[in-house]
């Protein structure tokens, strides 16, 4: 009886051990993207607080986004190489790092080396993380899902629960962040639990160290024509909707609170953090079928012009479900993309080609977002903002275009 009954306990063992393994990896993902969002409600603060305008708090955005984009291009393989758990913890440990310099900061150059951090931090663990899911969760369309569920709900929780605090607890551009650094010790805790995963899509023998040098790295792309015009697609039509993402997470708090009149930092976090939770539940609740490159670039036109709409009537409930429109197409955007990519993974290669991903992802901030600070400087609000959607919609239609020419099967 007991010999009979050990193989389905020793089953049951292995599949909580892998549960939990998969539920640590996600929370620490979730985490370390919850990092940089926290910025957004505090913007307004830091802005009156050291004198800077639209510009610089673009600039401070843009140091984010260098840090990613570097970290993607010299460490996107890093973790092929030298294995999930330390690309982890190390992400892990950057944004703690990160935390505490802007609970201790004191100016704007702290403010720059401190997003640039957690810029960096977040390009460790996008790949990585999303690496190690797909090597543990078997079936592909829910490790997208988990993944990008991780992804965008830290992303999502981050902005809300900053503006939260900011409107309840005193001195909030420090509070924020020891309140975040508690919560990244308990991630650190919990990754404990985190096994090694990139073993098991190793495609060498031997240590792993020494096939990783720290150098600028070649995107990589798919094998074949069709499978590389897949990609590509895919990376435009994400690199479309980070424009979006960009407005929302740099220059969205100002717009509310000096144009739509909105003060509460409780209710600019949530009117920003309707963006990320749109595009999660539109990645959680939207059938497949649904998760298409056409559906999400026509979700993504409707967003903008209402968004636009409001700007214009100065509406602060019209420019909310424009949010909820946007959020949505980019949901459904990254989740397509992000399919897309996994379905043209090679085991040897997967951090990297998800790194090449995300590196359409984040680049595709820089330039609508820089435009948008110029242009609010010397045209104003909403102008500027139109100039950024004509921008967006232009590239979306592009991507759109380059998927029609696709093949089918080459695109999940």
């Amino acid at each position: 009886m007991l010999t009979a009954g050990h193989p389905p306990d020793l089953t049951a063992r292995r599949h909580a051990h892998r549960l939990f393994a998969i539920g640590a990896i996600a929370f620490v993902y979730t985490v370390v993207m919850a990092g940089g969002t926290l910025t957004i409600p505090l913007y307004v603060l830091w802005a009156s607080r050291y004198g800077f305008g639209p510009l610089t708090t673009v600039v401070v955005f843009i140091a984010y986004v260098v840090g990613v984009v570097g970290t993607l291009l010299v460490a996107g393989s890093l973790s092929d190489a030298v294995g999930r758990r330390p690309v982890l913890a190390l992400s892990l440990a950057l944004t703690a790092l990160s935390a505490l310099g802007f609970a201790l900061a004191d100016g704007l150059t702290v403010l720059l080396i401190s997003r640039v951090l957690s810029g960096v931090a977040t390009g460790l663990v996008t790949a990585t993380a999303t690496s190690a899911i797909a090597e543990l969760v078997r079936v592909r369309r829910t490790a997208a899902m988990l993944g990008t569920a991780a992804n965008v709900g830290g992303l999502s929780l981050g902005v809300v629960a900053a503006g939260v605090l900011a409107q309840c607890v005193p001195a909030p551009t420090h509070t924020v962040f020891w309140c975040y650094l508690a919560t990244c010790a308990v991630a650190g805790v919990s990754w404990l639990g985190i096994p090694e995963t990139a073993d098991k899509s190793a495609d060498q023998g031997g240590d792993r160290t020494t096939r990783w040098r720290p150098r600028i790295r070649r995107p990589v792309l798919p094998d074949g024509a069709s499978r590389v015009r897949s990609f590509v697609a895919a990376g435009v039509l994400v690199a479309a909707s980070s424009g979006v993402n960009g407005f929302f997470s740099s220059l969205a708090p100002a717009f509310l609170r000096d144009d739509l009149g909105v003060s509460n930092f409780a209710v600019i976090g949530v009117g920003v953090g309707a963006l990320f939770l749109s595009a999660l539940l539109a990645q959680i609740a939207m059938p497949a079928a649904l998760l298409r490159s056409d559906i999400g670039t026509a979700l993504l036109a409707v967003g903008m012009i209402v968004v636009e709409a409001a700007l214009w009537t100065r509406s602060a409930p019209l420019f909310i479900v424009g949010t909820v429109f946007a959020g949505t197409a980019v949901g459904t955007l990254f989740r397509h993309g992000l399919a897309v990519t996994a379905a043209l993974c090679d085991p040897g290669n997967r951090a990297e080609l998800t790194a090449t991903y995300f590196l359409f992802l984040y680049s595709g901030l820089v330039v609508p977002v820089l435009l948008l600070g110029f242009a609010d400087q010397a045209v104003g609000t909403r102008d500027s903002s139109a100039l950024l959607a004509a921008l967006v919609m232009s590239t979306a239609l592009v991507g759109l275009a380059l998927s029609r020419h696709t093949q089918p099967t080459s695109n999940p």
